[in-house]
Order: structure tokens, then C-alpha cells, then sequence
């Protein structure tokens, strides 16, 4: 096994490009490849990599946005495709071809979106050496810390060492849920939650948790969208608002898109004890034109594929009771 001091060598001298636009909380330089690879690290010490294979899913986008969310301006894009691509660069990060394109991804063509990276490439391998010591969580503290030093200004390296924090805690109570809930207790055996985690955590965990659940499909009107880079068209929502009951249990939430969210938040939209779809009559009042959402009335809901995350029958009366407009 290669010494751990060459990649922390190499993780502290990514290439960067230096353009000037780049804040100075990044050095002044991109901070996509450092953050791509804090958003790897992150799904090692959670458990998701268990092979040689980093593959560019919806969990690694939705941790590498976190990041970008953590040190970029507010409205900065980010595009996990660029990073993804140019680490190859390094040495120790190398494009797994899907069957049949080896002879395209080895032409050295520039595969900067998350398109064309989903369609000639299964994931990235890294070095051996390097993967058998990210398998070590000591080892894993120490290419952190290398590269959150190395790339990053002394104001923001609390804040990438809290969202670290933040992402653990947050998979942790994601991964409890799902837990609790196929073993069918509707009361969570958890540490009282606003004691335990993080209001942030709660949230990012929760929402992890039911689109999970829901596998990224919007339970009123089935829009399902997730693009390569992990980004979801659905949202997770509370039945019983978290400030009546804490109840953060997945049968206690939907998976809905944006706009079936904004109506069901705004007592337009509901779901009933037979999981059918609820319309309120003030969608088509006041010069209302709901468009597609008039088509939904009575229709059943897209649903988990197991039961026991189902949505819960006394919530969902709770909601119908007191948030739903019936007239």
C-alpha cells in the first residue's frame, strides 16, 4: 500500500484553474475538484462505497451541491460533470467506460456535461492504493483535513469541517427512519431529536428518508426527474407539520414536486384515507386555471413499494380535518 502522506501530497495539490472571478474563500482558484472528492469522502464514512466504482448518482450530486452550497456565492452553478471529468487529470482518478464506448472515452473527449458523462462512462475507479486506505476512517481525517487546508481560506474551513458534521448527522437519522419504519414502530425509538441532531440534519435527513422512499417519484401527480448529477424533482413534505406532533417518521411525509408541494402546503391538494387524490374547489375558483392538477382528482397516488412506509391513514386525516381546503 502506497504511503498515506503521497496523496495527502497530491490531494493538497490538485490542479485548480486560476481564473479570476474565484472567491478568496477558495483561494482564488475552482473549488469543484476538492469539493467533488470531500463529497466522495463523505459516502465512504457513510458506508455507500464498498467498491472500487465512484459512481455518479444522486446521493454523491446531492452531497458535492451541499458543498458548492457551503462556499460558493448564493446562485453559483454547480456542475459535478466538469470535476468528474478533469480529476482524471490527477493520476489517481480513472473513467470506467461503459460497454462498448472504451474506444470513445480513451479518444480524450471532453466529457463536461452530465449527459455525456452518464452515457459513456459507469463511474470512476480510483487507485488501489488509495481506495484501500479511504477505507480507513483515520486515514479519511487525514485527506480531509489535507484538503480542506490546502484549498480552502481559514474562515471557511469551519464551515466545510461543520457540513461534514452536518452530512454524517443527516445520514445517520435518514438511515434510522427507513429503519424503524420496516420494522413497522410507528413511535421512533430515537434520542428525542431536537436534543440529538441538528434542526439541518432533521431536515436533510428527513427529506433523504421519503424521496428515498418514493425513489425520487412525486406520489400525487408521478412526475419522476432525476438528472446524472443527482438533482430531484421532488421534495419531501410533512402531513402533520413537524411543529404540531416533532414527527419526522417517513409515513408522516410525501414526495412531492414543487408545485404539488406549494398546492398541498397551501390546503389545495390533499390525499385521502384510500390514497386518492384530493382537489380543493378554490383550484378552479376566483379565475383559477390549475392546468394539469385538475386532471388528478380521485386518482390513487404513486406509492412506496413497501407498505410499511405508506402514508399514515390518522395523519392524513389530521391534514384533511385541518389544513385542506374543502370549500
Amino acid at each position: 500500500m502506497a504511503d498515506l502522506s503521497h496523496y495527502v501530497q497530491r490531494f493538497a495539490k490538485l490542479r485548480r484553474d486560476p481564473a479570476k472571478g474565484w472567491p478568496t474563500v477558495t483561494r482564488g482558484k475552482s473549488p469543484y475538484k476538492p469539493l467533488l472528492l470531500l463529497a466522495v469522502l463523505d459516502q465512504f464514512e457513510q458506508g455507500q462505497i464498498t467498491r472500487n466504482l465512484i459512481e455518479l448518482s444522486p446521493d454523491l450530486g446531492n452531497l458535492f451541491d451541499l458543498y458548492c452550497a457551503t462556499v460558493l456565492p448564493e446562485g453559483m452553478t454547480c456542475n459535478i460533470a466538469m470535476p468528474f471529468f478533469h480529476m482524471q487529470g490527477e493520476g489517481f482518478w480513472h473513467l470506467v467506460p461503459l460497454p462498448g464506448k472504451e474506444a470513445f472515452v480513451a479518444s480524450g473527449r471532453r466529457l463536461i456535461t452530465e449527459s455525456q458523462l452518464a452515457n459513456n462512462v459507469a463511474g470512476a475507479r480510483l487507485d488501489d492504493d488509495l481506495f484501500a486506505l479511504l477505507t480507513v476512517k483515520e486515514h479519511r481525517d487525514v485527506l480531509r483535513a489535507a484538503l480542506i487546508d490546502a484549498h480552502f481560506d481559514e474562515q471557511t474551513q469551519p464551515l466545510l469541517w461543520q457540513r461534514y458534521a452536518t452530512n454524517q448527522e443527516a445520514f445517520l437519522y435518514s438511515s434510522e427512519l427507513l429503519a424503524q419504519a420496516r420494522r413497522q414502530l410507528k413511535e421512533l425509538q430515537l434520542p428525542d431529536a431536537e436534543t440529538s441532531y441538528t434542526r439541518e440534519a432533521r431536515d436533510q435527513g428527513f427529506r433523504r428518508a421519503v424521496v428515498v422512499a418514493y425513489n425520487h417519484r412525486c406520489a400525487c401527480c408521478g412526475l419522476r426527474i432525476v438528472t446524472p448529477g443527482g438533482h430531484t424533482a421532488v421534495e419531501a413534505a410533512h402531513i402533520v407539520p413537524w411543529h404540531r406532533t416533532r414527527n419526522d417518521h417517513p409515513t408522516n411525509g410525501l414526495a412531492l414536486c414543487r408545485l404539488c408541494h406549494w398546492s398541498f402546503d397551501e390546503g389545495l391538494m390533499s390525499v385521502n384515507t384510500n390514497y386518492r387524490v384530493l382537489l380543493s374547489p378554490q383550484l378552479t375558483s376566483h379565475g383559477n386555471m390549475p392546468g394539469f392538477l385538475s386532471m388528478l382528482a380521485g386518482r390513487e397516488i404513486w406509492l412506496p413499494q413497501e407498505d410499511v412506509l405508506y402514508p399514515d391513514p390518522a395523519s392524513l386525516d389530521w391534514r384533511n380535518d385541518n389544513i385542506f381546503r374543502k370549500v
